[in-house]
């Protein structure tokens, strides 16, 4: 949805200009649900279970992120509204706010369009293990807070001083993913549905594209997901699978691409081949390696300290495995 948001916008067809960021609207909900999975098979709790993740989720989303900001300073090029274009380079505060991936709280540009969700969702983050940790949570209290979440959401809005709490804006949408993983599954409706309800969705938003609305749908993809059954037809499922692991390469390079091969040279065969190589490289040469060090590092502080020489090996508590990881590229929406 994103891509295909930016490849109409910059063609100025400005008809689906919010199918894109309905379409991260729906990977919150789906990021959440991942995770919260991916909390519960690692058997963790506590400090620990905190440790495991955030370690892993720092390694997971900053490499790429600092490498796409970077690459683009060194290209002179920033956000335009149309994707990328030639221009001055972005001062100090503006620098650093998007390497370390807080423009929201800084008030400052993103360098690179994709770039607007992310601190979203690292400021998510360290609320998600407390929600996971929350074991007498029940379905009403998320949705209390899920409406008082979304009142309260107005204010960071209209008062400039509030900017600090911008994530209240989009806790509604993350939300439905922890309600998500809080309802019992009774898959009642068949897979085939799935696309079908993804589409009616999108084009409720696109009618009445508004907050209310992305945080009301985003419930109701959260309260419907336990209810679908699960996808068996193996060469979708392939597909899928393949773009979802190298699919954060892709949201935060598909700018580069179309500032290079369409605005640059004009050429729909360069783009699909630098959509269809370049996250494959980073993925295996950059992505990779990075969630491979956010690994050991995790499991090295998982280890219990020594206190004496001991001839029993040690062993690392459990973890989320690589194919979590994978679980949390971006979404098939």
């Amino acid at each position: 949805m994103v891509l295909f948001d930016h490849l109409t916008g910059h063609y100025h067809w400005d008809r689906f200009d919010n199918i894109g960021l309905f379409g991260v609207l729906l990977f919150f909900v789906h990021t959440s649900l991942v995770l919260m999975y991916s909390m519960q098979r690692s058997g963790l709790t506590g400090t620990a279970l905190l440790k495991d993740f955030y370690v892993r989720r720092f390694f997971r989303i900053y490499p790429l992120s600092i490498l796409a900001v970077l690459t683009a300073v060194v290209l002179h090029l920033h956000a335009d509204g149309r994707g990328l274009a030639i221009g001055p380079r972005p001062g100090a505060l503006e620098l650093i706010s998007n390497l370390l991936l807080v423009q929201n709280l800084t008030q400052t540009n993103s360098i690179i369009g994709p770039l607007w969700s992310l601190p979203l969702e690292v400021q998510m983050y360290l609320v998600l293990p407390i929600l996971f940790l929350w074991r007498k949570r029940s379905l009403w209290q998320l949705f209390a807070l899920w409406l008082i979440c979304g009142l309260l959401g107005h204010f960071p809005q209209t008062i400039p001083a509030l900017a600090w709490f911008s994530l209240l804006l989009f806790i509604p949408n993350f939300l439905p993913g922890v309600v998500a993983f809080t309802l019992p599954e009774k898959r009642i409706f068949p897979s085939y549905l799935w696309p079908v309800f993804i589409m009616v969705l999108a084009a409720l938003f696109l009618w009445i594209p508004s907050r209310r609305m992305g945080a009301e749908l985003c419930l109701l993809l959260g309260v419907a997901l336990p209810k679908f059954r699960e996808i068996t037809f193996r060469p979708l499922k392939l597909i899928s699978g393949r773009i979802a692991t190298y699919s954060y390469g892709i949201y935060l390079g598909h700018s580069f691409f179309i500032w290079f091969a369409l605005t640059r040279h004009n050429s729909w065969v360069l783009f699909w081949l630098l959509w269809l190589i370049i996250p494959v490289v980073l993925y295996h040469a950059f992505e990779r390696p990075a969630i491979e060090i956010g690994r050991k590092v995790a499991e090295r502080l998982a280890q219990p300290k020594r206190h004496a020489p001991t001839t029993e090996p040690l062993t690392a508590g459990p973890s989320l495995d690589i194919e979590d990881e994978k679980a949390m590229s971006r979404p098939l929406f």
